[in-house]
């Protein structure tokens, strides 16, 4: 009985410090030390532990993954975040945070995979926000709005979401509803300088000077010197 106390109290001493390690990685992650806090996760990383019930592992893998992302090291991020996928096989995140990586780089056959399969673990908007940038990409116009339409569906919070469906209506020659789309990312996000710019865009299309100029300027105001606004405003301007 005496031995087994013993061996409990080593356990919860040992993944006590653990823990208290991978928050100091994670302090050191926050403060953009990414090399510091990515030696510390190698330095408390065991690999045989990675499927051990109650193994920081995961945590661990999760934050490494996030670490390469900022170092530009892709090919191992994605590969701690499958690891990530494998240990904790109902946890949508990594899936998501994969797929924003392979996005990022213009791997988009290999975001929409990633994103299929962590549809099925869980129904993430995220995750149909995913599909409807690639849907976009490829110029599926129509099969984006239905994925981003599902997005917000489920996250209505979702701003994103919002300012990518309303650039895609645009693209389906619908500002009016384009418009509405950027009214409610706005309404989320206020200080959205690409929802502002899209307003803006949206509202000039639909003929209403006045308004265009108005989100321009906002626009404008949360990124100063941003040429691509200016032109706008120019162009307002000069309509």
């Amino acid at each position: 009985m005496k031995k087994t106390i013993i061996t409990c109290l080593i356990f919860i001493f040992y993944t006590s410090s653990l823990f208290a390690s991978y928050d100091k990685a994670l302090a050191l992650y926050q403060e953009k030390k990414y090399q510091e806090s990515l030696k510390m996760v190698a330095d408390d990383l065991i690999i045989a532990e990675d499927y051990k019930e109650n193994s920081p592992n995961y945590n661990l893998r999760y934050l490494a993954a996030h670490n390469h992302w900022k170092m530009g090291n892709d090919k191992s991020a994605v590969a701690h975040f499958r690891k990530c996928m494998d240990i904790n096989k109902k946890a949508v995140e990594p899936y998501i945070d994969c797929c924003i990586l392979l996005l990022e780089k213009g791997r988009y056959g290999d975001a929409r995979s990633i994103a299929e399969d962590g549809l099925k673990v869980k129904e993430d908007a995220m995750l149909y926000w995913v599909l409807g940038r690639i849907a976009t990409v490829n110029e599926n116009y129509s099969r984006a709005k239905e994925l981003f339409e599902k997005a917000n569906s489920l996250d209505p919070e979702l701003y994103v979401s919002y300012n990518d469906l309303g650039i895609v209506l645009m693209r389906l020659n619908k500002p009016g509803d384009a418009n509405t789309a950027f009214s409610v990312a706005l309404a989320i996000y206020p200080d959205s300088v690409e929802a502002n710019y899209n307003m803006a865009y949206s509202l000039l299309l639909m003929n209403k000077k006045n308004e265009a100029a108005i989100y321009a300027r906002r626009a404008l105001e949360l990124s100063p010197g941003n040429e691509t606004i200016q032109r706008l405003i120019q162009k307002i301007e000069n309509q």
